[in-house]
Formats: C-alpha cells, structure tokens, sequence
C-alpha cells in the first residue's frame, strides 16, 4: 500500500502544479495553455488503476481522505473544462 501511496502522491504533486499553472499562470498564446491542459488530462489519467483499486481506495479513504476529495474535485474541475470545450464547439464551431 505504501508503495502505491508515494506514487499517487507524486501524481497528485504532479496534477496540482498544472492546476495551479492553469489557474493562475500568465500565457502569451492560448496553445501553451491547451497543452497544460493536455498535461494535465494525461497526469489524471494516471490515477485510474489506483482509483479502480476497490481495496487500495478503501485504504486511502481511511488514511488519506482529504487526498481523495481533492483528486475528485480535479476530475470535477476537468469534466467542467470538458463540457464547456464541447458546448463552445457545438455553438460556436
């Protein structure tokens, strides 16, 4: 388990250094933004066979709950990014 704790934590390190840039980083062209957000994306697709762990998830629930919010919470913040992608295609594309 701990061994599958550092390494999500490393993630997750991973995954709130390109929030926070999204966030509240200066961009001097909308592509190198598009491509932190790919990062990013990508970063969270690597908690998938952690997350889809049901013990692992279990463990972490009870060791590391705040862990477990905050990774929903950037999937949340990603499924929003998403859904406006796919309306501002539809309206404006």
């Amino acid at each position: 388990m701990h061994e599958k704790y550092r390494r999500i934590t490393e993630i997750k390190a991973q995954t709130d250094q390109l929030l926070t840039q999204l966030s509240e980083g200066e961009y001097r062209s909308l592509d190198v933004w598009a491509n932190n957000l790919t990062h990013l994306k990508l970063a969270f697709g690597t908690f998938s066979p952690f997350m889809s762990d049901p013990v692992f998830l279990a463990w972490l629930k009870q060791h590391d709950a705040v862990m477990v919010s905050e990774i929903a919470m950037t999937g949340r913040a990603l499924m929003a990014l998403q859904n406006f992608f796919r309306v501002a295609s539809k309206q404006f594309g």
